[in-house]
């Protein structure tokens, strides 16, 4: 089964295939190659597909342990895991290596959306290698609307963690420098309890990891789907702040 690879590996060893990413599928070669066809360094293609990732409406599919690329694409939403599947699946099919870095995070960065009591929150985060390293981001997972919509609640009640990111968090990507939205390196709040590695896709981790291989499980795919489900409802909500914010406000 797949493991987390050494981080001063062949970078090459991340351009491979796999069921979840899919990335030689024709439509998702096309997108990548459209998307990035005036495009001529490196950074910029890879600058390219994360705006267009990144606009994605945010939303829970599901069991995102194992969505495929292609699924992400047709539903045109996502979240960490599954917008993170296919941001690594379109760098690749231009031959960007890409991979996927999991991380385990305290369920702080997440209150105000779903309620997980103590229990660390796994989190998906994208490695791409430019010029001659591997640069961070997680910037993509939140669109714009509903970063500041997040924001500004967040500044509402006075805090600087929830609702998916940090208040001094990266919210966008310069292509070159890593951009972390939950993660800010002087609040010990927001850093990771757990680095688990790297991995080709979500689901080659939650395969050969025996802390977490549970969660392939059909019962934590149906508490992950009704959680999911309760996410998109306060994620509806947000949406709505700017038309009605004070309404908003009293309803969450």
């Amino acid at each position: 089964m797949p493991q987390s690879r050494a981080l001063d590996d062949d970078p090459r060893q991340w351009l491979g295939n796999t069921p979840q990413l899919e990335w030689r599928h024709p439509r998702l070669r096309l997108l990548a190659v459209r998307l990035t066809q005036l495009s001529y360094r490196p950074h910029d293609k890879a600058l390219a597909l994360f705006r267009h990732v990144r606009q994605m409406p945010f939303g829970c599919v599901g069991d995102g342990t194992g969505v495929p690329a292609l699924t992400v694409l047709r539903l045109n939403r996502g979240d960490c895991h599954t917008k993170s599947t296919l941001l690594v699946a379109l760098l690749r099919a231009i031959g960007l290596p890409a991979r996927l870095r999991l991380v385990s995070l305290k369920p702080d960065f997440l209150q105000g959306i779903i309620d997980l009591g103590q229990n660390p929150v796994e989190h998906c985060q994208v490695e791409v290698w430019l010029e001659d390293r591997w640069v961070r981001f997680d910037s993509h997972v939140m669109d714009p609307p509903l970063v500041e919509a997040c924001r500004t609640q967040l500044t509402l009640e006075g805090r600087t963690l929830g609702y998916g990111l940090h208040l001094d968090g990266a919210t966008d990507w310069d292509g070159q420098t890593e951009a972390l939205s939950p993660t800010v390196a002087a609040d010990e709040r927001s850093l990771p309890v757990r680095d688990w590695g790297c991995y080709d896709d979500p689901y080659s981790f939650y395969s050969s990891t025996d802390e977490v291989r549970s969660k392939l499980g059909w019962s934590s795919r149906m508490v992950w789907m009704l959680g999911a489900r309760r996410v998109n409802q306060r994620v509806h909500v947000l949406r709505t702040m700017a038309r009605e914010p004070v309404e908003i406000q009293r309803s969450l």
